[in-house]
């Protein structure tokens, strides 16, 4: 199947060609082992998951290398606050990302390098700038020549002149220019980590880092580069300065850039204080939840945070899972359903074509609910087999690229159950009775004794939950 990727380095939506067919060479720049991550890092995570599954589930091979950046001011500076070594301060918190990262269910990553071990290598590809007459030294620090790279600027579209000028760049009085960045910083004696170098005792500036450790595990030049959008400059920008002027090749074909999460209309960062961990949400919610939160809309598109993207979700999350413990349980008839098993085929066909257009999963999520819709309104009469087996590949599909479809629906449920609650602010002891209203509701309705359905949906609110009957038959609920 065609697969089209928007890249940032034409601005434009292309056919996805990986250099070699058999295997597609990913990297994705992972987080700073520094803190409890936050949702916005979160994104970033998922939509690189999202890309590992999707890309799989469309038949290629992937090898997907995301990094841990293990060795950064902010860990130095913590880890000098707590007493302890900053290894580790940032091997805690490594652990503490693989925590979150399996509960937001992602998929391992074929590696995951840190920078304290792919030290040789970093320190072999400034030595190769130097002596390529990309970098220079000055008094034990290392900067690039960004100049002396004639395509400077050719992802970012910044323009090199406004740089020269000190915009947007501090002008350090070392530098040849205003727009040189370090490769290599001299060690403070209060820092309590470096390493040795032919410069003496320090370590790496931060964008050699991914140049270096996307070699090692990838190649000189690798199919997919992903990011957030805040990465684009300088990061990345100068990733391809580095990578190219040392290997003398292209350095990556295809750049993907997933946009800002916003808390209401400020970008959500620490600076703002209005930071929401991803622990904190998720022991609260789920981590299918905030999945499910962060794929709703296209990854190039910018992402509002509300309480009613927590609502939304959780509605979703049942239909879906509601539909799935249906599809698990239903008794198949030997009828001849042609016409219907050929739709939901179609459908599953659409899927794939939706994803493999730049990832879109709000659209294949569109026709995954059109199929449950169907099958929800057909599975109180008569249903083949085939029917039946053809919505549970769209299940499994839907499951495998995006994560957004859970094995154990029941366990599902009960999580929304809690979910709901805490975004109620509701604290109760008739959990269970209202679980069973729930699912004798659910039986009565279908089977038309609308009078016990009344009856259960006055006992409901009298419980403070509120029931909205939907068009395809379900029904969704949530405490007042």
């Amino acid at each position: 199947m065609e697969i089209k990727v928007f890249n940032n380095l034409t601005r434009q939506k292309e056919i996805f060609k990986p250099i070699d067919p058999n295997i597609v060479l990913f990297y994705s720049c992972g987080p700073t082992t520094y803190n409890f991550l936050h949702v916005g890092n979160a994104r970033a995570l998922v939509v690189a998951d999202l890309f590992h599954r999707t890309l799989k589930s469309l038949g290629l091979n992937v090898k997907f290398v995301r990094n841990y950046t293990d060795v950064d001011d902010k860990i130095l500076e913590a880890a000098k606050q707590r007493g302890i070594h900053p290894k580790v301060h940032a091997d805690e918190f490594i652990r503490e990302c693989a925590i979150d990262m399996e509960c937001l269910g992602m998929l391992p990553a074929t590696v995951t390098p840190t920078v304290s071990e792919s030290m040789p290598e970093i320190i072999s590809m400034i030595e190769e700038l130097i002596k390529n007459g990309y970098a220079y030294v000055v008094n034990g620090e290392v900067y690039y020549d960004v100049p002396k790279f004639k395509e400077y600027g050719k992802l970012s579209k910044v323009v090199l002149e406004s740089l020269q000028h000190g915009i947007r760049v501090d002008v350090d009085g070392q530098k040849k220019n205003p727009s040189d960045f370090v490769l290599w910083k001299p060690a403070k004696p209060e820092e309590g980590w470096s390493w040795d170098s032919p410069w003496g005792k320090g370590r790496p500036g931060w964008h050699i880092e991914c140049s270096a450790m996307a070699r090692k595990h990838l190649g000189k030049t690798i199919d997919l580069h992903h990011g957030g959008v805040d990465l684009i400059f300088p990061h990345h920008e100068n990733e391809i300065a580095q990578s190219e002027a040392a290997n003398g090749c292209p350095f990556c074909h295809n750049w993907a850039h997933n946009e800002f999460l916003n808390f209401g209309s400020e970008k959500m960062s620490k600076s703002l204080g209005n930071v929401v961990t991803i622990r904190a949400f998720t022991e609260s919610f789920s981590g299918a939840i905030l999945r499910h939160i962060l794929l709703a809309v296209h990854y190039r598109s910018k992402l509002d945070w509300t309480e009613d993207s927590i609502s939304k979700a959780i509605g979703e999350i049942a239909r879906i899972h509601d539909c799935a413990l249906l599809v698990a349980n239903a008794i198949p008839k030997d009828i001849d359903d042609h016409t219907e098993v050929e739709s939901v085929k179609n459908s599953f066909k659409v899927m794939q074509e939706e994803l493999a257009n730049d990832f879109n999963v709000p659209a294949a999520m569109g026709t995954f609910f059109g199929v449950i819709k169907d099958f929800n309104r057909r599975v109180t009469g008569d249903i083949s087999k085939s029917y039946i087996d053809e919505v549970k590949k769209c299940f499994n599909f839907m499951r495998d690229a995006t994560g957004l479809v859970h094995d154990h629906a029941d366990t599902i449920l009960v999580e929304l159950n809690v979910a709901r609650k805490h975004l109620s602010g509701t604290s109760s002891d008739n959990d269970e009775e209202v679980l069973l209203l729930l699912e004798e509701r659910k039986v009565v309705r279908a089977t038309k004794n609308y009078k016990r359905s009344d009856e259960i949906r006055n006992r409901l609110n009298e419980l403070g939950v509120v029931v909205k009957d939907n068009p395809d038959a379900t029904a969704t609920w949530s405490y007042k």
